[in-house]
């Protein structure tokens, strides 16, 4: 991501941070539902693991969303929240 995009990404952040948050938690969950088998699986996805996806997501502790949004961080985020899901 170049500066500017960087740049754009931190002002829309700033406008409505909530939407931010919501679009960041929604498009990690999608990415693990795919991971876990697509879209034949997503039904019994979010009925096992929906719940504890927020709850693990939500932890301040692990500062998620930020790593999450941040190209660097965000696949090792991706990790570690699936490996929070299962154990």
């Amino acid at each position: 991501m170049n500066f500017l995009e960087r740049i754009i990404n931190k002002t829309e952040n700033l406008i409505d941070p909530e939407q931010n948050k919501f679009e960041i938690m929604q498009g990690a969950q999608m990415e693990l539902i795919q991971r876990a088998g697509g879209d034949d699986m997503a039904g019994t996805w979010i009925d096992a693991n929906a719940a504890r996806f927020r709850e693990v997501i939500n932890d301040p502790q692990f500062n998620f969303i930020e790593r999450l949004a941040n190209e660097d961080t965000h696949e090792e985020a991706l990790i570690e929240i699936n490996k929070k899901l299962y154990h």
